[in-house]
């Protein structure tokens, strides 16, 4: 990571920075997994949130959230908090406190003055240390909202490149039925999915006086997680480690060859305890919601398609 300029700006080198998003369900973890273990990348282990989630930095930039409510959740909510089954999540696991509140002190009077700035800062003294202890220069990040936020953490780190994580939507529908907060049906499940995707192409497809600034091929793209562990994989990751411009690495190849499988990745889980007639419906649907994602010119409708047409 570069020093910060003597104008308080924390900007991280070309490349350095990298976003990993989709729509839950769909690989995010895996892919943060696999770039954590090159040695250009350290991967946040969590979903730090706090940088995309609602009432986070784009709401706080937006106007939609005062400095007081913002700093409220992230002293309570984003720091610790615990799941519906138990779990603790938060930034305690990544810095101690002390770190935290100083990083909040930088923070809250540099806000006014320099908004964009403030939230830079904040969001490298909170994450960069990761880096920083594995002695590595770049930083992964992978909280679903990720991409669906691009245009605000666009704004903060013009040098970003973001990872649009995607996935057999039939799979995706079978795995987010399972989580107490989900739909209750693999078709529901799919039009959930569907709707995530649109909200996400409304992230990307920013707009500005009526100008679009959709992100282009050098700062997204798409990884169909199918394609990585399933088919033609070679050329999958080959074409990841060309966006990320890095070479291959032997700890990043052993984890691909290992971790990145069919059995691991579920595919094709969908079909499990459904009979054919349940199957034809769940097929007619997920044709059906490619094909309007197409007419509607998503930017992952192609791949998606691609991936179906592939591999059947």
């Amino acid at each position: 990571m570069t020093e910060p300029p003597s104008d308080g700006e924390w900007l991280p080198a070309a490349g350095d920075l990298v976003f990993i998003g989709g729509t839950g369900r769909s690989g995010t973890h895996v892919l943060a997994r696999l770039l954590d273990r090159h040695p250009r990348f350290a991967g946040v282990p969590i979903e730090s949130r706090f940088h995309c989630n609602k009432r986070g930095m784009p709401d706080l930039l937006g106007g939609r959230v005062t400095l007081a409510a913002f700093v409220e959740k992230l002293r309570d909510f984003w720091w610790h908090r615990v799941r519906v089954d138990g779990q603790p999540r938060g930034l305690y696991n990544l810095l101690t406190r002390g770190q935290f509140d100083a990083a909040l002190e930088h923070f809250e009077p540099a806000y006014s003055p320099d908004p964009v700035g403030a939230c830079r800062r904040l969001f490298v003294e909170l994450l960069w240390p990761l880096a920083t202890e594995e002695g590595k220069p770049g930083l992964v990040e992978m909280s679903s909202h990720n991409v669906r936020e691009a245009q605000t953490l666009r704004r903060l780190f013009p040098e970003a490149r973001f990872v649009h994580a995607v996935r057999d939507g039939r799979d995706a529908a079978s795995s987010v039925v399972t989580k107490t907060w989900g739909p209750d049906s693999i078709l529901k499940g799919i039009d959930w999915w569907a709707d995530r995707l649109r909200a996400i192409e409304a992230g990307v497809r920013g707009e500005e006086d009526g100008a679009a600034y959709a992100l282009g091929p050098e700062q997204l793209f798409v990884v169909a997680l199918d394609d990585l562990v399933w088919g033609d994989r070679e050329a999958a990751y080959g074409r990841l480690l060309d966006f990320l411009e890095v070479d291959d690495d032997a700890a990043m190849r052993e984890f691909f060859d290992l971790q990145m499988s069919p059995a691991a990745a579920h595919v094709a889980r969908w079909r499990e305890g459904l009979g054919p007639v349940a199957r034809r419906r769940v097929q007619r649907r997920y044709e059906h919601t490619l094909a309007a994602l197409e007419r509607d010119g998503n930017h992952v409708a192609r791949p998606l398609l691609d991936a179906y047409e592939r591999l059947g």
